[in-house]
């Protein structure tokens, strides 16, 4: 930014405040004095500080549905025991030693059964894998809870420059000679080519334009190992390059031109010359503000000749003024001879005056070409993308219309003065319908966030700069750029993009979906499993009411520890792998979920309900069958802990699709099916090893009665989801 010490009697955003110089500034050339007006928290510098002060650390919207979900669990675990066991003493008829030790067993099966011990470890560990994931596609999770944030997110914020663009500036467009032209290739590389705009035939005559921006130019593009580096100013930069795709560079330029005398730009002059000697004689050859060199200008070079009539000046401030709509950075060259006399010792306005126009580049910062199709994705999957920059109104809505963010070349854009005049109401009641801001503050883009917060939005912040961490910290999850990013950007997010890649925002977002979409699959196979054991316990206790074959009255449908058993092995290994599940193939087509919604909404408590009291039922009904058929205690109980077991390693293939088990493929997890054959394995082991038939209560079963308990209780989630498949029945 050129300083300057002119007065400014408007209010203006903190960019065009150009008679400031804000602490944390770096100087890049020039010299001068200035008044201090602020310290410490006053300067803007502190007062970003101070706005990430404000900002305490948020809960996830999963932290926070857990934690509501583990209060109600407790709650109605502990009144299912306070009931068992009052039940149990009065069923018993009796309060002597044997009877309550009895009861208090089952009131304890009872407790592991309806806690889902297993549910802090799984989380952490499926959380894990999503940040695993992730971190392969360049996105870097600082906080586990962060991975299912992103899964819900329903606006994301970007800053433009670096994120949405390529921060590389590059001339898109010149006129040059009287014709107009378009150049291929984005970004500092000099691959391209150039075309010329014409109807009929037109002869590609740019020698003279070309000749002036190369040389007229103080920087330099080397590719280093693979690596382009750039010195100097990237909009010399941008001209330095273009001459390269035209075949021109200053090396060559040199061996025919010598310079002899710079004369440097200045806020004042708007302009930069220099002079050069060659076979021809002294040539100044000047590059700067449009409107500047055409008051200095004599004429227009139109092919080879100079033209000087009001034609060919309105010509060229039309197409000034068609890049300027296309939000595009205007430059103009000039040129002029001089004699020697002058080009060694004239005054600079002397030598700066009578021009010959050649031309004008159009520059821009370009869109990242990946980043369209991104943002359709997440169009797609109702997400909105909002562009917050600090850049000037038009650039931002012309890149916001090519980008694909607005659908309207004349879409509304909020500048920095127009924010700072509303009240927090009334950015409430627009915040929703505006996708650009520009020319905007820390302290507006922290506004937006919370506001649409306010609207039960999950937001989304991206950002590089210092002055973008108070948003990032504001926001529900903080999106730091990773390579161009300042260790505040990055200190206050929580995800880093190692890549700098908009795109990888879009791929976190389908990964944080993906994993949500396996925690609520865990969790509904974990309850399910609850639910069936819970029921088989208390069904055992208010339904088997006497002797029956070897069995006691008060003998539990499970042992506490048959279902400790159940919960951190047959369930939890299973749970584990469906953590490393792929997505269904339209989870990006779905809406964003509510963050006030429960894990179990959207009929996912009706599922556990049926399928939990359908699998319970079967344990208890198997528990009463080996009764009624003369197996003893230990015996039945072990057909009631197979029968559940092997009930739920069926299960979990029904819980890994939010509609049936018969859309997804049984071998499209390797690892699930891994983990259900060690878990089915391991627990027809603890049957027949003397070791376990001792410390958990299990006994040896006959071959038929194995394969029984095997194959039957796949019957109930075939069954149920035959029916679910045919009747689409939603709480099914």
């Amino acid at each position: 930014i050129i300083k300057n010490i002119e007065v400014i009697n408007e209010n203006v955003e903190i960019g065009d405040q150009t008679n400031m110089g804000f602490s944390g500034s770096i100087v890049s050339n020039g010299q001068g004095i200035g008044i201090v007006v602020a310290t410490g928290e006053n300067t803007e510098l502190g007062k970003i500080s101070q706005l990430m002060k404000d900002e305490g650390i948020k809960s996830s919207p999963l932290q926070e549905t857990v934690k509501k979900l583990t209060k109600t669990l407790m709650k109605i675990s502990a009144g299912i025991v306070l009931l068992t066991f009052v039940f149990g003493l009065i069923s018993s008829g009796e309060f002597s030693i044997n009877s309550i030790t009895s009861v208090f067993s089952t009131s304890i099966a009872l407790a592991v059964a309806s806690i889902p011990d297993a549910l802090p470890v799984v989380l952490s560990i499926v959380l894990t894998i999503g940040a695993v994931k992730m971190s392969k596609n360049k996105g870097l999770i600082k906080t586990l809870s962060s991975v299912e944030t992103l899964g819900s997110t329903s606006y994301i914020c970007s800053d433009k420059t670096g994120t949405l663009t390529q921060n590389e500036m590059t001339v898109t467009k010149f006129y040059a000679n009287g014709q107009l032209y378009n150049v291929d290739g984005l970004g500092y590389r000099s691959i391209g080519e150039i075309h010329l705009i014409a109807k009929g035939e037109k002869n590609i005559n740019f020698a003279q334009f070309m000749k002036n921006i190369v040389l007229c130019n103080d920087s330099s593009v080397k590719e280093v190992e693979g690596q382009v580096k750039t010195f100097g100013n990237p909009t010399e930069v941008a001209l330095t390059v273009l001459g390269s795709k035209a075949g021109y560079s200053k090396n060559k330029l040199l061996k025919n031109n010598k310079i002899i005398r710079t004369l440097p730009f200045s806020s004042s002059r708007k302009m930069m010359s220099v002079i050069v000697q060659n076979d021809e004689g002294f040539y100044v050859y000047t590059k700067g503000a449009p409107d500047v060199l055409m008051e200095k200008a004599s004429g227009i070079l139109i092919g080879d000749i100079v033209d000087q009539s009001e034609q060919s000046k309105d010509n060229f401030i039309k197409v000034v003024d068609d890049y300027a709509d296309e939000a595009l950075r205007t430059l103009a060259v000039a040129y002029k001879k001089v004699d020697e006399e002058e080009a060694l010792y004239g005054a600079t306005e002397d030598v700066e005056k009578d021009f010959i126009l050649t031309g004008v580049a159009g520059i821009i910062d370009p869109p990242r070409e990946e980043v369209k199709e991104s943002i359709r994705q997440l169009h797609d999957a109702n997400i909105n993308v909002v562009m917050i920059t600090g850049d000037h109104e038009k650039t931002a809505r012309a890149i916001a219309y090519d980008l694909g963010i607005v659908k309207e070349k004349n879409a509304t854009v909020l500048k920095g003065i127009d924010l700072e005049e509303m009240s927090d109401q009334k950015l409430y009641a627009e915040v929703k319908n505006v996708n650009v801001y520009a020319r905007v503050t820390p302290e507006h883009k922290q506004r937006i966030v919370k506001q649409l917060q306010n609207h039960q939005q999950v937001v989304a912040m991206t950002g590089d700069g210092v002055n973008d961490a108070p948003a990032l910290r504001a926001a529900d999850i903080g999106v730091a750029m990773g390579i161009t990013g300042t260790e505040v950007t990055k200190d206050s997010a929580d995800l880093i993009l190692l890549d700098d890649k908009f795109t990888t925002i879009e791929k976190s977002v389908y990964s944080g979906r993906t994993i949500y979409a396996n925690i609520k699959n865990f969790m509904r196979h974990e309850l399910t499993t609850n639910v069936a054991e819970v029921l088989a316990l208390v069904l055992g206790l208010v339904l088997f009411r006497s002797s029956v074959g070897n069995v006691a009255a008060m003998t539990p449908t499970l042992t506490a520890l048959m279902v400790l058993w159940v919960n951190m092995v047959s369930d939890a290994i299973p749970s584990f792998s469906l953590g490393y599940d792929v997505a269904e193939t339209d989870l990006m087509k779905e809406k964003p979920r509510n963050p006030n919604e429960s894990i179990l909404a959207n009929h996912t408590w009706s599922r556990v309900l049926i399928r939990g009291t359908v699998m319970g039922a079967m344990v208890y009904l198997g528990f009463l069958l080996a009764a009624q058929n003369g197996l003893n205690a230990s015996e039945a109980q072990t057909v009631a802990f197979l029968t559940l077991v092997y009930g739920q390693l069926w299960h979990v293939f029904d819980a890994r699709s939010s509609r049936t088990l018969f859309r997804r493929n049984p071998f499209g997890n390797i690892r699930l099916v891994g983990a259900v054959l060690f878990a089915g394995v391991s627990s027809f082991l603890v049957t027949i090893i003397p070791f376990f038939n001792s410390v958990m209560g299990t006994a040896q079963l006959t071959l038929p009665v194995y394969l029984l308990v095997i194959f039957i209780p796949a019957l109930p989630t075939l069954i149920l989801s035959g029916i679910k498949e045919v009747f689409k029945i939603k709480i099914w």
